[in-house]
């Protein structure tokens, strides 16, 4: 397993690094900017309390229905990256913010933007970036992995809908936020 001020401080720094290639690749694109080949437009300010509600109704629901499908509290990955995390803030940070970023950069930026525009259309899209997201999380259960990918599926919505990255972002943000306090909470 992954120490917790490791994955905290990997996941930060690839902010760094990954946000920055992303931004390249739509820049290079012909008759793109980089920004707004990401989606990184300015929002509408009922997106951003309407979409977090949607991210927190899933998570509630999942929540209610988890222990019926066999859901513990709290996936045994995660409770040991906090045991395992002398800086929670660090975790916190790379796990509730760093991470929700760059995954969003290049699943609902790079990937979306470019297998939309293509002949692959919205569906396939949908598909295919919410399946390689969530097998990124494959230290988790089957459930919690269908879980990812129906969240995926509206994340990648939620990028189609408002036609905006930071929507996508935000979801994902409140999403893991939810999910970090819930595992530093069960630290030792």
């Amino acid at each position: 397993m992954l120490d917790g001020d490791v994955a905290g401080f990997a996941a930060f720094t690839t902010i760094f690094v990954i946000c920055p290639v992303c931004w390249l690749l739509g820049k290079v694109r012909p008759h793109w900017g980089g920004w707004e080949y990401l989606g990184v437009e300015r929002v509408k300010w009922w997106h951003w309390p309407v979409w977090g509600a949607v991210t927190y109704g899933l998570g509630v629901l999942f929540g209610y229905l988890g222990p019926s499908l066999g859901v513990e509290e709290m996936d045994d990955s995660m409770v040991e990256m906090a045991d395992t995390t002398d800086f929670p803030i660090l975790l916190f940070l790379g796990v509730a913010i760093a991470a929700p970023l760059v995954e969003e950069f290049i699943f609902r930026g790079v990937l979306f933007r470019g297998w939309r525009e293509s002949k692959m259309g919205l569906i396939l899209t949908l598909v295919l970036t919410s399946f390689i997201w969530t097998s990124l999380h494959v230290q988790y259960p089957a459930i919690i992995l269908g879980y990812l990918f129906f969240f995926g599926i509206v994340l990648g919505l939620a990028r189609e809908w408002t036609g905006n990255i930071w929507v996508p972002v935000w979801m994902h943000c409140v999403n893991n936020v939810l999910a970090t306090w819930e595992m530093l909470k069960y630290t030792s």
